[in-house]
């Protein structure tokens, strides 16, 4: 796979592994500077709302044991949506599955989201590592995982580089690589396919002429539904077809109906829809799910906390014709308010 990368197309492929949304690494908006809001702390200038993806590269669930403390952080991230509890299971997974790169790859999100970037270089090694070793037994996936470790090791050299470290470029075409070996030696598996549909749908947003779409289709064939079905309400809301996008949020949230991330995607939809449309029921729908999500925020990352009070500020003004100004700063208040705190967040504001 052939691209002209840029320094925004590594940033935000490193963030999609390394975080996610709402879900897959630390927020896609928090390091990718084309989706608005960047972070819910700063004014964006574009208008569109693209908001936070907390996504790291997941495994579609059925190369793990049952049972496993990795499948149990996954099922808690992904489908729960309890950051707090996923963490749990990772810590566990430090020493029960060691051997596992999804292990360091998702524990990498905690690090990334508080700005601790050696940790982040530490679990990036240990997650190619970790690959390394399964390409004699699975080098389908040994290939995958090496790609995501290279990948936040890309991210790391960016951000202490402030984004300026042209020699990570290199890693992304070594990425892609390792994603072309992978899809050889396994085309249709539902994990593959979940990270790079995932992966596509990062580069519409960063590449010209890349296909949302065939992102959307890659998704299809993806595992887990619930996370492949938010993927494809990514793509979808992207490319403004909104009846497309409210059908695949609906599914997920009827598998994962307590997820909280879930509730706030649906809202985000009723939000959009309800300003571009003027429809005042869209508009009070989407505050009332808002404030359900929030109403779950002891589980949520800092940076979701901070995009539904964001977003629900503008749906209450949409109504009332006001300008956004009061709209911003969510973020940076947050922190300073929870010094060191990424998850699990002891002060928050009261709904207004």
């Amino acid at each position: 796979m052939k691209v002209k990368f840029s320094l925004n197309t590594l940033l935000a492929l490193a963030t999609g592994v390394a975080l996610t949304q709402s879900t897959i690494v630390a927020p896609i908006s928090q390091f990718n500077p084309t989706i608005t809001p960047a972070v819910a702390g700063t004014k964006p200038i574009p208008k569109t709302v693209k908001p936070s993806s907390n996504m790291v590269f997941p495994t579609g669930g059925n190369r793990l044991k049952q049972g496993s403390n990795i499948e149990k952080a996954k099922e808690s991230m992904f489908r729960d949506g309890d950051y707090v509890k996923a963490k749990q299971y990772l810590d566990a997974a430090i020493q029960t599955e060691p051997d596992e790169p999804l292990t360091y790859a998702m524990n990498t999100l905690y690090p990334f989201s508080a700005g601790d970037f050696e940790k982040v270089k530490e679990y990036g090694e240990k997650t190619a590592k970790a690959a390394e070793k399964l390409m004699v037994t699975n080098p389908m996936r040994g290939n995958l995982y090496q790609g995501v470790g290279l990948a936040i090791l890309g991210a790391y050299e960016m951000k202490k580089a402030n984004g300026g470290a042209l020699g990570a470029l290199s890693k992304l075409q070594k990425v892609f690589e390792y994603m072309d070996k992978a899809k050889k030696l396994d085309p249709n598996n539902p994990e593959l396919n979940l990270i790079k549909g995932y992966m596509d749908l990062l580069l519409a947003v960063n590449v010209p002429f890349s296909d949302t779409n065939q992102a959307i289709e890659q998704l299809k064939n993806a595992e887990p539904k619930y996370l492949a079905l938010r993927g494809m309400y990514i793509g979808h809301r992207d490319l403004k077809e909104y009846d497309k996008a409210n059908i695949a949020i609906d599914a997920a949230l009827k598998i994962a109906p307590k997820n909280p991330e879930l509730i706030y995607y649906k809202a985000q939809l009723l939000a959009i829809r309800g300003r571009d449309q003027k429809n005042e029921a869209d508009l009070n729908e989407s505050i009332k799910l808002f404030e359900s999500a929030y109403q779950k925020r002891d589980r949520l990352l800092l940076s979701t906390i901070a995009q539904i009070l964001s977003e629900r500020c503008q749906a209450k003004n949409a109504l009332v014709s006001t300008n956004n100004d009061a709209c911003w700063g969510f973020e940076a208040q947050l922190k300073q308010d929870n010094p060191n705190l990424v998850v699990g967040l002891t002060k928050l504001p009261a709904l207004n």
